[in-house]
């Protein structure tokens, strides 16, 4: 049921708890922050934006907020991500330390990253600037610029990115990875564990419960895969190594961000369409800015690693394969651009990046299978929403997922190029030739 929730004076309609964490103590701490310690905070009020799936680690709304700065008074909006504050649950220890976790990237990590582009005259990382943050445990809230109030918005995620959307992520990806390097070495001897809180993630192993969940996930799409790709031909292997690996896809997925000497950045993490924002020419509808949001899962990997999460989740087949070489091109550009203004030697050339990326394609295999159901889902029941899920509904819920992949397989015009085009890409690598 609905509440009718005054909070601090302010009245908000809403039937979700998590709101009661929005205090004006961390409102009046984002507006000075953003405006100067002379804004005086008048008052607040919440605008929620979002969407059934659109986040499992937290809710996310914003506030609209009346302010008096030298005299006058103005309007200003924020975006703010609350702690979900569900009962314990199968993926309850991917929610230990997710706030003061994205805190720290955002702030101490990024924004020194941002530096180290400033000093050799190039822009600083496309990510939302945090204005405050509340990281009492259990009730985490942090504060943000709202980016849509810029003109910045979320591409429709059903229909893949297209060159100039994907062009900006590429470039967009090649500065981040390559700044990461410059600040790990001006950090060194030290470490990014080290010297940055809360960068270790406990989840992020093969025996975390919630990783098992997310296995759970992947194999109700396995089993999917197999019985729609029994009724064709010319997918015999396929058929036979997801039955041979349905069980490994997890590892598969914590295999995909192994760093090695050569290829080791900082990676978003989580890199898909419902990540990004995008700012557009008004006049043409074309992208001419982007920014990443969602950093919480920003961890150590290949450069590879983003580069196939993104080009694998939020492209479409023929596109990809079409166009994957000349972005490839523009990512290698970007990510070496950095380090030549730096001084810097570039640790790999762009042959060795190509062979990287090829030997680790099967990790595009269970990206794709993951963002399929995430992506193509035209009806808002049919969502894959992670919070619905309890210790009790788990195999129920798994169970929903290999359902709503038939159906999608039935009904879906996109869904034969996003899936089988995977798989005619992993045929044509040989993946599969070593059953």
């Amino acid at each position: 049921a609905e509440n009718n929730t005054e909070i601090n004076g302010n009245q908000i309609s809403t039937n979700n708890n998590s709101y009661e964490l929005i205090t004006d103590e961390i409102v009046r701490n984002g507006l000075q922050k953003d405006k100067g310690k002379n804004a005086e905070l008048l008052s607040w009020e919440v605008k929620d934006f979002t969407k059934k799936g659109d986040g499992y680690t937290s809710n996310v709304t914003s506030v609209t907020v009346k302010y008096r700065k030298d005299e006058t008074q103005s309007i200003v909006s924020y975006v703010l991500k609350l702690n979900p504050q569900r009962p314990p649950g199968p993926m309850s220890d991917l929610m230990d330390g997710i706030f003061i976790r994205e805190k720290e990237i955002l702030t101490s990590v990024l924004e020194a990253m941002s530096k180290h582009l400033e000093r050799i005259n190039l822009s600083p990382i496309r990510t939302p600037r945090l204005f405050a943050s509340s990281l009492e445990d259990g009730k985490e809230a942090i504060l943000l610029e709202n980016l849509r109030t810029q003109g910045f918005q979320m591409h429709d995620g059903k229909k893949g990115h297209d060159y100039r959307h994907s062009l900006l992520v590429m470039e967009e990806l090649g500065r981040f990875h390559a700044s990461s390097l410059l600040l790990e070495e001006s950090i060194a001897p030290k470490t990014f564990e080290e010297a940055f809180q809360n960068f270790v993630e406990p989840w992020f192993n093969v025996n975390s419960k919630s990783m098992r969940v997310m296995e759970a996930i992947m194999v109700s799409q396995a089993i999917g895969s197999i019985k729609y790709l029994e009724a064709l031909p010319g997918y015999e292997k396929c058929v036979k190594w997801l039955k041979a690996n349905q069980q490994n896809l997890g590892r598969i997925y914590i295999e995909g961000f192994q760093t090695s000497k050569s290829f080791k950045v900082l990676s978003h993490g989580d890199c898909h369409t419902n990540n990004m924002l995008f700012k557009y020419n008004n006049s043409l509808n074309m992208p001419v800015d982007m920014r990443f949001v969602d950093l919480q899962c920003t961890r150590w990997g290949s450069p590879a690693s983003d580069i196939i999460y993104y080009t694998y989740s939020s492209l479409t087949g023929k596109f990809r394969s079409e166009h994957f070489q000349n972005l490839l091109c523009a990512y290698y550009h970007s990510f070496s651009k950095v380090l030549i203004f730096s001084g810097r030697k570039v640790p790999f050339t762009f042959r060795d990046l190509e062979d990287e990326i090829e030997k680790r394609k099967i990790f595009g295999l269970v990206i794709g299978l993951m963002a399929l159901t995430f992506v193509l889902c035209q009806d808002e029941d049919d969502v894959v929403d992670l919070g619905e899920m309890t210790d009790e509904n788990r195999d129920e819920f798994v169970e929903k997922q290999r359902k709503q992949f038939m159906k999608l397989s039935k009904n879906n015009k996109d869904f034969d190029d996003r899936f089988l085009f995977i798989f005619d890409e992993m045929l044509e690598s040989h993946f599969f030739d070593e059953i």
